[in-house]
């Protein structure tokens, strides 16, 4: 939690006052996990702040701990929490999210989950033909915004749950665990072009994948426009009960973040890779 409110302050930092909050989520304003859940993975705070670059240092003493790719995303219990059958997760933002087109590709919004490509040369990061995604689905979930907390408004989402998190532009892989895991940060504020689908990817290796997503720290693309409002302050996250027995739907939230004005996003970023450079290591 501390080093997803450091990156915080670094927007801070970088806008000298233009972006008056954090673009992350900020509070949480509801949770339920749901009968189907993924067991242990029910703090809803680690959805606050920014998402995931750097995973599992917490888990099984560390050993596997490594970068966030496309193709290894988050899976600690400290860094996502998972919504099931009948759950919901609402959180706050204190600055709002605002509907405006002159967000690159229209987005206003984006979500990091733990979704991720199968890699079919592993650990080389392949993807095959056609590419697979794993972990979370979210043509499971439903989104919701609002501006009071009270008052929800439906959001149309993707079914595909692209785009996995991708952490760092300088990782070679295979990667465990390296030291730094990264010097030069994606863009956890910019969205991959909304108009890719699975099918873009079939075939291309890592560094084809990375030119795909040009700078983005991937993440699903979210226009709030179909909800009518023009600016929202909750999000809210949830996943139906499909009265199955047999089915155990869920899926895991690593963070959010809205999408600023075009001129805010360099300023970012440079404060961003400055810290990383300053630090060493890895700023999730």
């Amino acid at each position: 939690m501390v080093k997803r409110r450091l990156m915080g302050c670094l927007v801070l930092l970088a806008t000298g006052g233009a972006w008056a909050a954090d673009p992350w989520a900020d509070s949480v304003a509801g949770y339920a996990p749901g009968t189907t859940a993924q067991v242990g993975y029910t703090t809803p705070t680690v959805s606050i702040g920014s998402p995931e670059r750097y995973t599992g240092e917490n888990m099984f003493g560390g050993g596997f701990a490594s970068p966030v790719t496309m193709f290894n995303p988050a899976y600690g219990d400290d860094e996502i929490v998972s919504v099931g059958e009948g759950g919901q997760l609402t959180l706050r933002f204190d600055e709002p999210v605002t509907n405006d087109p002159s967000h690159l590709y229209g987005v206003d919004m984006i979500i990091f989950s733990n979704s991720g490509f199968v890699d079919f040369g592993f650990p080389a990061g392949q993807h095959g033909s056609p590419t697979i995604l794993f972990g979370s689905n979210f043509g499971v979930a439903s989104l919701e915004v609002s501006v009071d907390g009270v008052n929800f408004f439906p959001v149309a989402v993707r079914g595909d749950s692209m785009f996995p998190s991708e952490g760092w532009l300088d990782v070679a892989l295979p990667s465990l665990a390296p030291t730094p895991p990264g010097t030069i940060p994606t863009n956890f504020l910019r969205p991959v072009n909304p108009l890719l689908t699975a099918a873009d990817f079939a075939g291309l290796n890592y560094a084809q994948s990375l030119a795909l997503y040009d700078g983005s720290g991937g993440g699903m693309p979210v226009d709030i426009a179909s909800s009518g409002l023009g600016a929202i302050s909750y999000v809210r996250i949830s996943v139906a009960d499909d009265g199955n027995a047999g089915t155990s739907r869920h899926v895991e939230i690593d963070g959010l973040a809205a999408v600023p004005e075009p001129t805010t996003i360099g300023l970012v970023m440079a404060a961003v890779a400055l810290a990383s450079r300053r630090r060493g290591r890895t700023l999730a």
